[in-house]
């Protein structure tokens, strides 16, 4: 009896190691064929603007983009096949010394309440992964107060897991600024704070980042950017005046159930 028990229990572990083995080895391989997908959409990119140092690197974000219109809709031209494949695109974002490199989606009227990118890649296939996507109670043009771009805090190290690296003073103090190109304009944002947080029930009076979209007054504004400078893990050193427009990166984090983890930047080209 004791012997029938012993492989039972056996067996039991052994199905739940090779259960396991395979559920990482999907995940790996999802994670996998989502940045294969992700490589090829930045070289389309790249093509399209006919130089790609512009759209990797950095390079040349001074220079008035060149628009063209896409049924009407004037965007750049580095981002006119990405658009017009998929309207829910809105731009990419990358951030030196990261994995952060990804097409930002928008879809504000998805019957996801604005999260369909969650689970989703470019072309609307479910992924593990996701891609970054921005807050449907905000807006790129024109332009919220505060726009709001959620990602994945990936275990494999992808998506928005780098954005961790903000907790630490020497990566913040080498890393002061990055880029956010939309499908209207180049964008580099300089970093205001660095925060890890939680998402709090609806009820609580507590501070919530993540509710910021747009200042009702100058007071209001200047309340989110007291907060989030409090709240900052890293003193910066940036200030931040009334009619900045400011972008927030958000993750999951894991000190506290809910946890996120947040960096506030405001535009300075």
């Amino acid at each position: 009896m004791k012997k029938n028990v012993i492989n039972i229990m056996m067996a039991v572990c052994l199905l739940a190691a090779v259960g396991c083995g395979g559920y990482l080895a999907y995940y790996y391989y999802n994670s996998s064929k989502s940045e294969k997908a992700v490589a090829e959409l930045k070289n389309m990119m790249e093509l399209q603007s006919g130089d790609g140092k512009e759209a990797v690197s950095g390079e040349g974000a001074q220079k008035k983009p060149e628009m063209v219109s896409v049924d009407g809709i004037l965007v750049q031209k580095k981002f006119q096949q990405l658009y017009s494949d998929n309207r829910d695109f809105m731009g990419w974002i990358q951030i030196p010394d990261t994995r952060i490199d990804y097409p930002v989606m928008y879809s504000p009227k998805d019957s996801e309440g604005g999260e369909f990118y969650i689970h989703k890649d470019y072309d609307g296939n479910y992924s593990a992964a996701g891609l970054p996507f921005i807050d449907k109670n905000c807006s790129v043009s024109p332009a919220t107060d505060n726009v709001i771009i959620y990602g994945h805090n990936m275990k494999s190290g992808k998506m928005f897991r780098d954005l961790l690296k903000f907790g630490d003073r020497d990566f913040c103090k080498t890393h002061k600024t990055f880029r956010f190109d939309t499908i209207y304009e180049d964008g580099v944002y300089e970093v205001v704070a660095a925060f890890y947080g939680e998402i709090l029930p609806e009820d609580s009076p507590a501070f919530k980042y993540y509710e910021f979209v747009n200042a009702g007054d100058q007071a209001e504004f200047i309340r989110f950017v007291d907060n989030i400078k409090r709240m900052s893990v890293v003193d910066t050193g940036v200030d931040v005046e009334y009619g900045d427009r400011l972008l927030t990166l958000s993750t999951c984090a894991y000190h506290v159930p809910d946890g996120r983890f947040a960096v506030v930047a405001k535009k300075v080209e």
